[in-house]
């Protein structure tokens, strides 16, 4: 029982405080925002703003939703935990009065501060709050509460599943909670139900015991309610069917074919919402491992569904229709045509490594939008995740996993179709043609010939949506086109005249028509090789000037990616010709003039002159002090503002994808000058600025993304500039990499993947002396990390080389672990690309195995002779070895073969036959 009192006076003024807080006056809010930060400092505080926020008594809707959104701030901030007892359990007592409130805002900020302080106090400090809400939503003449109350559970369960999951004193709060939900299925109230369904999705997700052993009583419930009158019940519905999918396929398979037949029928939903979670039905059941049979059966009816579900809607004609007509090329972008950018963190070198393919193979972000787009002035959003995408994003799943059979659907469907007279319906058959692209271009071939010239002519089309997705087609049909070209094929001819519509199509007078246009371009480019781009080098950078002058914002981001790939494939003839050049650079100079430190439209741009930077080399000499003095600014800027609002509510926390970028763009530098950026990063340290103290500060970030770059740019200054740079402070650069492989996670693949590259860097240009004192640490994180499941086979392959460049200077303190790490360190290593780093690793190894036979015997013979087997088939598939690595296999081999004598025959007899002859062809054993 909760005794708190308030004081009316403090009551109104605290009210005054609130409103003024939702004034449209800026001195207004900022005058209430100082005093609210005052107000903050009485211990009674959050009972003020609890007491304000259930005060029914005719308050202000607005003020008593700003007093929950402030309490729930509150319970957020560290110091709450610090507050006395008594306010803590008078809130804990009462809060869940607002639920019961006739207000819906109330009861919708009255949830969620329920769900923030059950983040903080957990099963454990609040558990009756789970029981209470079960009843309120079971409660009988109570249609609000019931809603508010399943609502704030239901963000419980969002935000704390896994917890839910746990044993409390023996005691699991799912094992109550989700028969209680069951029950609630069968509720008269449509939103309860339907809150109960997602609820219980959740326990689904993380495969709770607790619904895993009654998912026979949950399906049966779901059947009952299918046909269900409300459409927030049925969308649940179609997502309990993903989400059971996922959990456990074996449990759907007797129902298989009823649940496709529903969700097919669903597809046609009035709704749209419940349309598109049908479709995600289809969407996982494309990608799952039932048994394929029963899937083949079911495609004459899915295709054509989705085919039919891939054009525009009347709405969406109208809307489009309306927006294209003012999307003029010359009209400027609003802030809020801009999607949200995210700086792509930069990945390693790494001996497995491949170009990031572009993003024309997800058809679920076609034409580069995705669901962060802003809505537009009518209200539709036609670039979010929608219908159209979800179904173009499933048959391309299809096509992939069955390309005959939904080529023998697709195709004479699409036929009929892609004459019509109806714009959107030729339309959504090119998406259709574009989507089954990658799984059935092989068999499609035979139709390519005729196909292609079509596109090109659609790219003349009236339409602009029909010249868009025609371009976006024609990109995903990039390989074969270039293909043919490239080997001298029988419709070589194509690619010019192809490549030439494209271009014109990338000056359109539609900025949708651009975009489109801009990033098949760029897939074409990817696509060709050096001899076909030669010719287009100088046409390509007259037309990218073009763009530049044409492009409004939104599209500049298409196009700094189209040059990045165009630089990397281009560089070398760029970096030799100083005509090239100075085409290249003056329009993204421009740009990078333009604007300011603090212009989120500078990520994409820093991105590109990253890859420009480091791909035109000593070429990009005379630009690097500016842009190098601009990106450590940056930089240092963002870390210590960063730093500054960690002891400040009051300061504004940096954009760390500014950091991303303003690293990312100081590494290209490194890679592009080498060792004569030393003299660069030198010129601009000094007492208060150093690009070493920032990188160690950015090692530490919280952000996954500024580690991995941080890191990144660590490995390349490593290459080129360790002694210079790097040494002074190796000490503590040891101890960051020793600290990220230590704490890895699943989610920091990436970071603990550039870390461990970075250390191998580190490692082969250190003396015995140097590395010796960090061999112990590193040596018992890095054997675990070979055979860590959890993290990416990269991280692991860069674990692997890292250990044997660590036997360049170590080989004999490494030597008595080779038992434990020999088998799979070759299992990783065997089909690596062969490349510098796979050499220096090998030679590394050979190094720590030449100190003594018996170390790979001594702890375990089983273990050390299948290991000694695994590499020998390492060598024998080493195709090309360098002249030292082939002596080094030699002498090691043959030793090998001394030391073991008649034992030398049964490791043998381990390999196959043709493998026992190149070893004795190539090495003489």
């Amino acid at each position: 029982m909760s005794y708190w009192t308030p004081d009316p006076q403090a009551v109104e003024q605290l009210q005054l405080i609130l409103n003024g807080t939702v004034s449209g006056s800026q001195s207004i809010i900022s005058e209430a925002t100082e005093a609210l930060t005052q107000a903050r400092q009485q211990p009674d505080f959050e009972n003020y703003l609890l007491h304000i926020l259930l005060s029914n008594n005719g308050a202000d809707s607005q003020i008593r939703a700003s007093a929950g959104l402030t309490l729930k701030n509150s319970i957020m901030l560290k110091g709450f935990a610090d507050k006395p007892d008594s306010v803590k359990h008078h809130i804990l007592n009462e809060i869940l009065k607002g639920l019961v409130d006739s207000d819906s805002l109330v009861r919708n900020i009255t949830g969620n501060v329920v769900t923030s302080l059950f983040s903080l106090f957990g099963v454990k400090g609040w558990p009756q709050v789970l029981v209470q809400l079960l009843d309120l939503a079971s409660s009988e003449g109570q249609e609000k509460a019931q809603e508010g109350a399943i609502n704030a559970l239901a963000k419980i369960c969002e935000d704390s599943s896994v917890d839910l999951d746990k044993s409390y004193n023996g005691e699991t709060p799912s094992e109550f909670i989700v028969p209680r939900l069951l029950q609630l299925m069968n509720s008269p109230i449509p939103r309860v139900r339907a809150k109960s369904i997602t609820c219980i999705n959740l326990f689904l997700l993380i495969k709770s015991s607790a619904i895993m052993g009654r998912l026979d009583e949950y399906m049966q419930k779901l059947f009952v309610l299918a046909t269900d009158q409300d459409g927030s019940v049925r969308r649940s519905i179609c997502t309990a069917f993903v989400d059971i999918l996922d959990a456990d396929q074996i449990k759907l398979q007797p129902h298989l074919d009823g649940v496709i037949n529903y969700c097919l029928h669903s597809v046609n939903d009035q709704d749209e919402e419940v349309a598109l979670e049908a479709c995600e039905f289809l969407l996982g059941l494309s990608t799952s491992l039932l048994d394929e049979s029963l899937l083949v059966k079911k495609l004459p009816q899915i295709i054509p569904t989705l085919l039919s579900k891939m054009a525009y809607s009347e709405l969406d004609i109208f809307l489009i229709e309306n927006q294209d007509a003012k999307d003029d090329a010359t009209e400027a972008d609003r802030d809020e045509d801009i999607k949200p950018q995210m700086a792509k963190s930069k990945n390693s070198n790494r001996a497995t490594s491949s170009k990031k393919e572009r993003d024309s193979s997800q058809l679920e972000d076609n034409n580069n939008e995705s669901e962060d787009d802003s809505d537009d002035d009518d209200g539709s959003d036609l670039s979010e995740w929608n219908l159209r995408k979800c179904a173009a994003a499933t048959l391309d799943v299809l096509a992939t996993n069955f390309p005959q059979e939904v080529l023998d659907i697709v195709f004479p469907i699409v036929r009929e179709r892609i004459v019509s007279p109806e714009w959107p319906v030729v339309e959504a058959s090119l998406l259709a043609l574009g989507a089954i692209a990658d799984g059935c271009i092989d068999l499609a071939k035979p139709q390519l010939p005729e196909l292609i010239p079509f596109f090109v002519e659609k790219l003349k089309a009236p339409q602009p949506r029909v010249r868009q997705i025609t371009c976006w087609t024609l990109g995903r049909y990039a390989q074969w086109v270039c293909s043919e070209a490239g080997s001298g094929g029988r419709y070589g001819a194509y690619f010019l005249p192809t490549f030439q519509a494209i271009m014109t199509c990338a000056l359109d007078n539609k900025k949708v028509v651009q975009e489109s246009a801009c990033s098949s371009l760029a897939n074409f480019v990817e696509a060709t090789d050096t001899s076909m781009i030669t010719p287009l080098v100088e046409p390509l950078l007259y037309h990218f000037q073009q763009c530049f002058k044409t492009y409004q914002r939104k599209n500049l981001i298409i196009l700094y990616d189209a040059v990045q790939t165009f630089v990397e494939k281009a560089g070398e003839m760029i970096q030799a010709n100083e005509a090239y050049i100075s085409l290249l650079l003056p329009p993204l100079i421009e740009k990078w003039q333009q604007f300011s430190d603090d212009d989120q439209d500078l990520w994409p741009l820093l991105e590109c002159m990253s890859t420009v930077a480091a791909s035109l080399g000593e070429s990009f000499a005379q630009y690097a002090i500016p842009v190098y003095e601009r990106a450590i600014n940056i930089l240092q800027t963002c870390v210590e503002q960063d730093q500054r609002c960690q002891t400040s509510e009051l300061i504004t926390p940096p954009e760390k994808d500014f950091i991303v970028t303003s690293i990312d763009l100081i590494d290209g530098l490194v890679q592009g000058l080498t060792t004569h950026s030393a003299e660069l990063i030198k010129q601009f340290n000094n007492n208060e600025r150093n690009l070493m103290h920032l990188l160690l500060i950015c090692f530490e970030d919280s952000f996954d993304d500024v580690r991995q770059s941080a890191f990144a740019l660590l490995g390349d200054l490593s290459i080129f500039l360790l002694n210079d740079i790097v040494k002074p402070y190796l000490h503590q650069v040891m101890i960051c990499i020793d600290n990220e492989i230590k704490h890895r996670n699943y989610n920091s693949n990436a970071v603990c993947n550039n870390a461990t590259w970075a250390l191998g860097e580190i490692s082969m240009r250190l003396s015995k002396e140097e590395i010796t004192p960090y061999l112990p640490s590193f040596v018992s994180l890095l054997i675990p990390l070979l055979e860590a499941s959890e993290m990416q086979s990269t991280v692991l392959e860069n674990a692997a080389i890292t250990i044997g460049r660590m036997g360049l200077s170590s080989n004999e303190a490494l030597a008595p672990y080779a038992n434990d790490f020999i088998n799979q360190w070759c299992k990783l290593m065997l089909y690596l690309e062969e490349n510098e780093e796979k050499e220096t690793s090998f030679i590394g190894m050979c190094r720590i195995l030449s100190v003594d036979p018996r170390n790979l015997v001594i702890s375990n013979r089983q273990t050390g002779l299948a290991g000694l087997t695994n590499f020998l088939r390492c060598v024998v598939y080493y195709e090309s070895p360098s002249e030292e690595l082939y002596r080094m296999f030699f002498t090691l081999l043959n030793g090998f073969k001394a030391y073991f004598g008649s034992e030398w025959n049964v490791i043998m007899s381990a390999l196959d036959q043709q493998e026992r002859d190149l070893l004795q062809a190539r090495y003489n054993v």
